[in-house]
């Protein structure tokens, strides 16, 4: 229920992210989400039993806005799935006494816009370079299931799937935390691994060891991560050189790019000819390959097998990339990665064994909740529908662990300054002042956590 302090926010679009912005900021703010398509918002609404209004109508009809009282609204977030009407929505609210507006653009080639335009104050999120990062730092961690780079890059997250012959398998968490003391730090693991939906548990005392298939969560300070990887994956982890890359997108040829940059050997497979041929020109060293991303025989002849050291499905599709990222499974690619933005292909994915997979919707919706509520706290990275990275500083004393137990305390930074990094202050207890990074493993330790910090 949002408070006497909440933000009034329109979002337009009830797509995946706006669909998943309006849950996710409701639960503090009022929302009113608007979508021409009546029967899409209702779902939305009664599926999450959300307490919003609802407008169905045609943004592009400026006239729609006017059963809205403008001068109460704070933040305006357009991210329907055309470009254009998006920034003609945020234009004209940008023009309107107290409102922020905040843009989600799928086309490179807007995202300069709003300044061309003379609005640059507009805030524009574009999926294409957050993405893309998000890619990027799994080629600095090759041993992580995901990375995410927080507290501005000073501390890393990790997922690290335990799989088969991983050193760390039978080893106690306790252990592992007390030999990374300042260092790094396993927060939670996966409760049930037959289970392919994720569900993190923190670690049980001493008694709590890893086994094969399961999920860790894991904090690093940025400069032990190379002290981390050469004790525990140094044997494991080889250079990656070999890179197959699906798709025509954005995402795949600036990820393509920054590969080359990285000295690797990239193929991209696009099933448009004139998209082919304006990669072959933009990507000199890439080897484009025209033609089917589910076709088996062209795969196995451009090299995806043993020798492949990732597969990355960067359609704009999620089938195709889900069904293709089977396929290089089937073919033996050392490693996989789906990007996807429908949250019930999450299971899907962790049943048919890719290593890794980045949903659009919780990188963008992460993003612009953390902007949205930055006032209250620093950041907020979703990870999943369950779990939450929170960063804020902390008011007074908080015995961060005590306020839930499905909340783990990571780190906290004293002074502003990595040589102050603790791990486990004393009694668990953030002193007022600190740097809070803390981990919320379902909704009601994140509603618990926010009733302590959001005053």
């Amino acid at each position: 229920m949002a408070s006497s302090n909440s933000n009034n926010i329109i979002i337009l679009g009830s797509g995946s992210t706006g669909g998943f912005l309006a849950e996710e900021l409701s639960s503090e703010n009022n929302v009113i989400l608007i979508d021409k398509d009546i029967n899409k918002i209702n779902q939305i609404k009664s599926k999450n039993k959300l307490d919003i209004m609802t407008i169905s109508g045609d943004a592009a009809d400026l006239n729609l806005f006017e059963e809205i009282d403008l001068k109460t609204i704070n933040f305006f977030i357009a991210c329907t799935n055309d470009d254009k009407l998006n920034l003609l929505t945020a234009m004209y609210f940008e023009k309107i006494p107290g409102i922020q507006t905040l843009i989600v653009l799928k086309n490179n080639k807007y995202k300069d816009y709003p300044g061309k335009l003379g609005f640059p104050e507009i805030k524009t999120f574009y999926q294409g370079d957050i993405v893309s990062e998000k890619i990027m730092n799994l080629f600095e961690t090759p041993y992580s299931w995901e990375t995410e780079k927080i507290a501005d890059s000073r501390i890393l997250f990790l997922k690290i799937k335990i799989d088969e012959m991983s050193p760390l398998i039978g080893k106690s968490l306790y252990s592992l935390n007390k030999d990374g003391v300042n260092k790094w730090k396993f927060l939670a693991v996966t409760e049930d691994t037959l289970n392919h939906k994720l569900n993190f548990v923190k670690p049980d005392g001493p008694a709590t060891r890893l086994k094969r298939d399961d999920i860790a969560l894991v904090v690093i300070a940025n400069e032990f991560e190379t002290e981390f990887e050469e004790t525990y994956f140094s044997n494991k982890d080889s250079e990656l050189k070999n890179i197959f890359i699906v798709g025509g997108s954005y995402i795949a040829s600036n990820v393509a790019k920054r590969l080359l940059r990285r000295k690797c050997n990239v193929k991209l497979i696009v099933t448009d000819k004139a998209r082919a041929r304006e990669l072959s020109e933009e990507l000199s060293g890439v080897e484009i390959i025209l033609g089917e991303p589910t076709n088996e025989d062209l795969l196995v002849d451009h090299g995806v097998g043993v020798d492949c050291d990732y597969f990355l499905a960067l359609t704009d599709d999620d089938e195709i990339n889900v069904l293709s990222a089977l396929l290089s499974n089937k073919l033996k690619a050392k490693n996989s990665l789906v990007v996807y933005s429908k949250s019930e292909y999450q299971n899907v994915i962790n049943s048919i064994g890719a290593e890794r997979e980045i949903n659009t919707k919780y990188s963008i919706s992460g993003e612009i909740n953390s902007y949205i509520m930055r006032k209250n706290y620093s950041h907020e990275t979703i990870v999943d529908e369950d779990t939450k990275i929170f960063e804020f500083e902390a008011q007074e004393d908080l015995n961060i662990e005590g306020i839930s137990s499905n909340i783990s305390l990571a780190f906290v930074i004293r002074n502003n300054e990595l040589k102050d990094l603790v791990c486990d202050p004393e009694k668990g207890i953030a002193k007022k002042g600190d740097y809070v990074i803390c981990v919320t493993l379902n909704s009601e330790a994140e509603k618990d956590l926010e009733s302590k910090i959001l005053k």
